[in-house]
Formats: C-alpha cells, structure tokens, sequence
C-alpha cells in the first residue's frame, strides 16, 4: 500500500538509449541524486535467474543477464528507485518485472513502477517531471498511471490530499492489526489473521 508512479512505453529509437542515460545521470548528479548504470549486451540471450542466496549472506540475488540498458536513479531515501530502463526491443521495464518477463517466457506485462508514499511530495513531483521530459524527448507513446493523480493534473494540492489520506489509511491499518496481534496468546495461522484483520477494519470507522 503506497502512492505509486507506474510506467509503460517504449523508446522511438534504440540507439538512443545512450543519449537517454546521459541525459538522466547528467540531472542525476546536478540534484545530486545516487543512481547506477547497467548496460547488458543486447546480442545476448537474457537468462537471468533469482538465486536463493548470495555469497555475502543476503537473501537473493539476480544470477545471470537481465539484458538491459539503462540507469536506476534514487531521489529519496523515502521512495523507490526509479528504473529506467529497456530491453533490446525498447520496452521500458524494472528489473523485478524483466525478472518475471525472463522466467515466464515473454509471457508477463512489463513496466516500471516507483512508489513514493514515504518520500516528500517534492520527490513525487520531481519524478513525474522526469518522466514527462522523457516522454517528450525518448518515448512518445510513455503511458503513466500516477495513484497521487499529479500526472494527470499537475496539481499539487490534489497529490497532497491523497497522501494525507493514504498516509491516514495506513496508521488505521497499523493500529488495527496491532490490536489483534496483542488480543491473547494464541498463534494465528496466515489466513486466520488476513480474515481477523479484514473484519477487524470493516468494523472499525477510519475517522477515529
């Protein structure tokens, strides 16, 4: 649950994908935002796999070759990193989703997808931003489902009301399960709890 930016498209020309990445690590590091580079050979087959450990003890780790291009930007340490990046067809994608393109064969939907609920308004904006300059210069068909409606609107006000209502929503949430969660002793079964919790929240008045 979150204040999501999604986004879908493809880039007119893939030879400009190069310009496209120094386009957006030259704004990257004048707003002194961190960002990372991956460039996969596109005459490689993309074979990448999700492995169950790393060497260095983390819990997963991406094995093999996403065959991207492009560059991941991070604006805020309270949001998502934004991927922008495309495979050798142009489509834009995340790396979670080239994930899941790989492994089931071409057969799921790919885009990129940044949330931004515990970032400030100002990162949502600066992002929607990015993504119109990049609409107007690399990928012309960009297709942009903004949950804080800012792309749509450009009203900052609206995207405002939507977190506060959101970041209301969540604290409700919490509040709710935490209640369950210390109601007694006895340990719930998942779909125990997902039922307690839904009916718990149907109950209970969100204005309180």
């Amino acid at each position: 649950m979150g204040i999501t930016i999604y986004a879908s498209g493809r880039i007119g020309l893939i030879g400009d994908i190069a310009r496209l990445i120094e386009d957006v690590k030259a704004i990257a590091e004048e707003s002194n935002w961190a960002h990372r580079i991956l460039d996969d050979d596109f005459d490689e087959q993309p074979n990448a796999v999700l492995s169950g450990q790393g060497r260095d003890g983390s819990a997963a780790v991406i094995e093999g070759s996403l065959g991207l291009k492009g560059i991941i930007v991070s604006i805020d340490p309270g949001a998502e990193p934004l991927s922008i990046l495309f495979d050798r067809s142009g489509t834009l994608t995340g790396i979670i989703e080239q994930l899941s393109w790989v492994q089931s064969n071409g057969q799921s939907e790919r885009f990129t997808a940044c949330k931004t609920q515990f970032g400030t308004i100002d990162t949502h904006i600066r992002i929607i931003e990015l993504l119109a300059s990049l609409k107007d210069k690399y990928i012309t068909d960009l297709i942009v489902n903004d949950e804080g409606a800012y792309w749509e609107t450009r009203d900052r006000r609206i995207l405002a009301e939507k977190r506060i209502a959101l970041g209301h929503c969540l604290r409700h949430t919490e509040r709710v399960i935490g209640n369950i969660e210390s109601s007694g002793d006895e340990v719930l079964d998942p779909e125990t709890l997902a039922a307690r919790i839904e009916q718990a929240l149907l109950k209970t008045d969100t204005s309180e």
